[in-house]
């Protein structure tokens, strides 16, 4: 019989990476992200800050020379009430999802309807204030039932200061367009790059004084 040749196992050596290599890798990373900039081409058609606009269908029997059915619309605009009592919050059911809204979503909300009209804040600023995370924070947000008012969540951008994400749309498209609308109609500045620019009264500053 052949007798079968051994390999001895290779070892590999552990090499602890070097903390500066890594930080600049990091480093170069993150300033790729941040140079690279988001053209808008998106022509937004919702720029409604005030309340929902909800439209109703009707279907009614006037016949026409064809004997089709005609159908109207009704438009009108109403304010979705945020609940206000411990028992409303744990009654109301989210539409938006069909499930209850959690006691931190609830607080997020509370600090979203304290950023001024005309101004942004972060989703980080929000995070800090609630010592959680800014991921958190954008998922509450993205599910919000309350938009535009009592909770405005179209206020809130990135840490970077570009415009961020809006009914869970990113980047270059018709919500994130719509949402730069909204914000420009209340006095905010962005740039067709949909970085933010001045808050109403000028100034480039984020608010962060919630009250929690």
């Amino acid at each position: 019989m052949v007798e079968l040749r051994k390999r001895a196992p290779k070892t590999i050596a552990k090499t602890t990476p070097d903390k500066k290599v890594v930080t600049k890798i990091v480093t170069a990373i993150t300033k790729a992200r941040a140079t690279k900039k988001v053209l808008q081409t998106f022509v937004a058609k919702d720029d409604n800050v005030e309340c929902w606009l909800i439209s109703l269908f009707f279907l009614f029997g006037m016949t026409s020379h064809f004997g089709s059915t005609q159908r109207s619309t009704l438009y009108f605009i109403a304010m979705i009430p945020f609940p206000k009592t411990e028992q409303e919050k744990k009654e109301y059911i989210n539409p938006k999802t069909g499930r209850p809204i959690t006691a931190f979503q609830y607080k997020v909300f509370d600090l979203c309807s304290q950023i001024p009209r005309g101004h942004v804040s972060t989703y980080k600023a929000i995070s800090d204030a609630l010592n959680g995370g800014p991921r958190a924070v954008g998922q509450a947000m993205r599910i919000n039932p309350f938009c535009p008012l009592p909770v405005p969540c179209h206020r809130v951008i990135a840490s970077d200061l570009s415009i961020g994400g809006f009914s869970g749309g990113w980047g270059d498209c018709q919500f994130v367009a719509d949402k730069k609308a909204k914000l420009t109609k209340e006095g905010c500045t962005f740039n067709e790059h949909y970085q933010f620019v001045s808050n109403v009264d000028g100034r480039k500053i984020i608010f962060s004084d919630f009250k929690v």
